[in-house]
């Protein structure tokens, strides 16, 4: 056996795999900025060739390792493959190849979990490639032995014109599509209506993970906003744009964010952000007229522009993830949180399509704009001409690995987890909800035994007694007059309290099922007490 055949096998595989990154990177940047044309002509496949030049990368990159490992005049161990600046070879240049490894693998990792990670982190991470670009780069010109090569010379040099052309090209000219705008018009009074309570359109995901709580000071506190706009945009539909006061820039968010609405009258509503994320000058949320719901909706629709307004948050309990394919099934004002995600996808060239159905045809925002982006991807089913959405048909053409986003009545959710149950178990669901699921544990939560106990505020170190008969916001309402609160039943997660002693009773929809054993939080409006006190933060 040659005796230099580990040493030609590490050469080749560094090789490779610094032309196969190379050319991945490259194959991403084309896609992102559109060079190789609009969305239907970059389909799907072009996407599996990104996929596949990035895997052959790493394919070649174990050769590489692995050649390094076994030749033994190179005498590299595993310590010096793994740690930066332990070689005895070039330490420095070493280091460069060491620290692109674990940056690729981070890619790697993120892309293959791309359906169980937030879009956002993936996309984050996956901007790691530009700097891995330049970290093999490197160090296949000061680690290698073939940096005096003619070809792999002018191999470098035309990859990094083309590297540095196309970053600099998305830069400049790519953008984030716009919210459509629409003349600004007085809101309309607000007229009696049949529609359900669906003016609060972000209470919690049914299986999203709830994130962390806003920073102190920014949401349980809130910000004053300026009512800019406000316009029609269905019957019964009002959008609000919200700016800063002072003209300063709001909060970033990303699709399926939501804020609250701390009301002139002091009440507080969750709505979804419907505009551009990029837009950090100004907030947009759409809200439907309830003339037999709580008032909230009601009195959005008696603002008028210049007034002021406080905001909270915001937050982001629907967050999306990133899949090959995407179904998104609206109902009604449902929409609203799917809009966001509809633009991001179509401006990352991914594969969706959209059921969206209402009482008419009237009643249903957005469509104009819908149809404009999306074409015969978008199927709109008024029920006053169409009946109800066929959920199966839509399932059933959605392929392995599809992303099912929904939002809407209760009715819609249910009958679309049941049918995925049955029948669809390769799809993946995520939705959201107008209000607690009908048998959802919040539901079931009310109807079991309610046992009376003590609550301890360890501010002010009151203690309480919390009877069977009254839920616990209410007495914490008896010392803290201004709790937060929105919903009242257990699914927006608006009246989050910290518990620092004791065990809750968890009868909210915020937790996941995993989480139901936790005791550093409680919701107040419908959760109560294993233990016989609770000492919360407040």
């Amino acid at each position: 056996m040659d005796p230099a055949l580990w040493w030609h096998i590490a050469r080749v595989g560094g090789l490779m795999s610094w032309w196969l990154l190379s050319a991945t990177v490259i194959w991403g940047l084309l896609l992102s900025t559109r060079i190789l044309g609009p969305r239907r002509l970059a389909s799907a496949r072009l996407l599996d060739l990104h996929r596949f030049l990035s895997g052959l990368s790493v394919s070649f990159l174990v050769v590489h390792l692995v050649a390094l490992l076994a030749d033994e005049y190179i005498d590299f161990g595993l310590p010096a493959l793994l740690v930066p600046m332990v070689s005895p070879y070039r330490p420095g240049a070493v280091a460069w190849g060491v620290v692109a490894m674990y940056v690729m693998a981070a890619v790697v990792v993120t892309s293959l979990a791309r359906s169980r990670v937030p879009h956002q982190v993936w996309r984050w991470v996956h901007y790691a490639t530009f700097a891995l670009f330049v970290l093999v780069t490197v160090h296949a010109f000061t680690a290698g032995t073939e940096a005096t090569n003619p070809v792999v010379q002018w191999t470098g040099i035309m990859l990094g014109a083309a590297f540095l052309f196309l970053v600099t090209y998305r830069l400049l000219t790519v953008r984030r599509p716009a919210a459509p705008k629409a003349p600004a018009a007085t809101a309309p009074p607000a007229s009696a209506s049949s529609v359900s309570e669906a003016a609060s359109s972000v209470p919690e995901a049914g299986n999203v993970r709830p994130v962390p709580p806003p920073a102190a000071g920014e949401a349980s506190e809130g910000r004053p906003v300026l009512v800019r706009e406000l316009r029609h945009a269905a019957d019964g539909v009002l959008a609000v744009r919200l700016a800063a006061t002072g003209g300063g820039r709001l909060p970033a968010w990303e699709p399926g964010a939501h804020i609250d609405l701390v009301l002139p009258s002091g009440a507080i509503r969750q709505y979804s952000l419907c505009g551009d994320p990029a837009d950090r000058d100004t907030y947009r949320v759409t809200v439907l007229n309830v003339p037999d719901g709580r008032g909230g909706s009601a009195e959005v629709h008696r603002l008028r522009p210049g007034q002021k307004i406080t905001v909270r948050g915001p937050l982001n309990r629907f967050p999306l993830v990133l899949a090959d394919h995407y179904l998104f099934i609206a109902g009604g004002i449902g929409i609203t949180p799917l809009l966001p995600m509809i633009r991001r996808v179509e401006a990352t060239n991914l594969a969706w399509r959209l059921l969206y159905g209402g009482r008419s045809r009237a009643t249903m925002a957005f469509t104009d704009d819908l149809l404009a982006l999306g074409g015969d991807r978008v199927q709109l089913v008024p029920e006053d001409t169409d009946g109800l959405p066929d959920i199966a048909a839509a399932l059933a053409d959605a392929p392995p690995g599809t992303a099912v986003y929904c939002c809407g009545p209760e009715p819609l959710i249910a009958a679309l987890e049941k049918t995925m149950a049955a029948d669809f178990p390769h799809l993946t669901l995520h939705v959201e909800r107008f209000g607690p699921a009908r048998t959802g544990p919040a539901v079931s939560g009310t109807s079991a035994a309610a046992a009376e106990f003590e609550i301890e505020l360890a501010r002010s170190r009151r203690v309480l007694p919390v009877p069977a008969d009254r839920s616990l916001l209410e007495v914490i309402r008896e010392a803290v007059p201004d709790a937060a609160s929105s919903c009242e039943e257990g699914y927006c997660g608006a009246c989050k309290v910290t518990v620092l002693d004791g065990t809750p009773d968890h009868r909210d929809e915020v937790l996941a099922p995993g989480e139901r054993g936790r005791t550093d939080v409680i919701y107040p409006c419908v959760s109560r007490a294993r233990s016989p006190k609770l000492v919360l933060d407040l």
